[in-house]
């Protein structure tokens, strides 16, 4: 029987795996796929996340090539009125006063190079689990059978592990959904004060630029009314992009798709020895990129907590850990990022602008979510 059985060999997953790695719990992970996804996903990384990642020797591994964001801008283009955030503000508070832009793909492989061969076993998705007062068994649909003395699913919002555990979720859907268009072009160049994050307003809407390693990322929203077929049309794109970047409308498209926005969350993330982290535990609009990072968070402060567990520091440890975590989601995650969706175009650029120097630092330490990221450590 080892410690720790994790489900999911994702972001979220991989860090706990490595946390306890570090800490010395023996650690197993349990993933579904036949490899780590590859899929373009979250790409945002926030100061306690960086710090987490250094913390874990990995943030080495994914630096070249990424993007590191020091400003943030705000723009209407219909009156040319704007406003920019420097993230140095923060720099008395940690060590990356930054944000870092790469993709999550790069961030799994980092986190399984610096785990001891072996620690993931691929094709080993959890069909069936049982619990009793030592710790969980868990059969795989690859027909190998485990046991630990706790099960923490990291698995997703579709994962098994949350079902199985009997943990139900309060989910919802937002009433858009958003185009992203691919561009070569260095927006930059283009959008004075830009530096790797914008968010450019007219009277009713907005439009959100995310500058990655070798591509910008064009976010718009699309109407409930609009198919998917019509959204991804060149003649919508176009309109759109000549609607916010007219001095760009031509530029060229590399990539476009379009993905619904969901949000969720787990009622509890404990039941008995099995818990909840990541997307299995809570889900938010991708505005403002904070859901991957309050994993990772999730799993730094989990690693801590698991580590004073098996230590005998007693069951009310992890009681207390769910709360706090459950707590952040409910009391901050999900209503930050709702109030970023429901914010009037009209007015956020001249609400930005106003802010005092330090309303802005308490701004970027929410937006960095440095207020929450360690809630839940031991």
């Amino acid at each position: 029987m080892t410690d720790v059985l994790v489900a999911g060999a994702g972001p979220v997953g991989l860090t706990l795996a490595l946390a306890l790695h570090r800490r010395g719990v023996a650690v197993r992970v349990l993933e579904k796929r036949a490899e780590l996804s590859t899929a373009s996903r979250a790409s945002t990384f926030h100061p306690p996340t960086l710090e987490a990642l250094d913390e874990l020797g990995v943030f080495a591994a994914l630096r070249p090539g990424g993007v590191q964001v020091d400003r943030i801008l705000w723009r209407r283009v219909d009156s040319g009125e704007g406003a920019i955030l420097d993230l140095g503000i923060l720099k008395g508070e940690t060590r990356f006063p930054f944000r870092w832009h790469r993709e999550q793909q790069f961030l799994t492989p980092a986190l399984l190079a610096a785990l001891p061969a072996g620690t993931v076993r691929f094709h080993a998705g959890i069909s069936a689990l049982a619990q009793d007062e030592r710790g969980v068994a868990v059969t795989c649909e690859d027909g190998s059978t485990h046991r630990a003395r706790y099960l923490i699913g990291c698995d997703g919002s579709s994962g098994a592990v949350r079902g199985l555990a009997g943990i139900a979720t309060e989910t919802s859907d937002y009433a858009h959904r958003v185009l992203r268009l691919l561009t070569p072009l260095d927006l930059r160049d283009h959008v004075p004060g830009l530096d790797g994050l914008g968010y450019l307003y007219d009277a009713s809407g907005s439009c959100s630029l995310l500058r990655m390693p070798q591509v910008w990322r064009v976010i718009l929203r699309v109407p409930p009314t609009m198919t998917d077929d019509e959204a991804l049309s060149e003649g919508h794109a176009r309109a759109q992009l000549a609607r916010f970047l007219p001095q760009v409308g031509g530029m060229p498209i590399d990539g476009r798709d379009v993905y619904g926005v969901r949000k969720a969350m787990a009622v509890g993330y404990r039941a008995g020895r099995v818990l909840l982290a990541g997307d299995a535990a809570h889900l938010t609009n991708t505005r403002g990129g904070m859901n991957m990072n309050a994993g990772i968070h999730d799993a730094m402060t989990l690693a801590a907590t698991l580590r004073r567990v098996l230590d005998g520091g007693g069951e009310a440890l992890l009681d207390a850990w769910a709360d706090a975590r459950l707590g952040t989601v409910r009391n901050a995650l999900l209503p930050r990022t709702d109030a970023r969706v429901a914010a009037a175009p009209s007015g956020e650029v001249a609400r930005m602008a106003a802010l005092a120097p330090d309303q802005q630092r308490a701004w970027a330490r929410e937006a960095s979510m440095l207020d929450i990221a360690k809630v839940g450590a031991p």
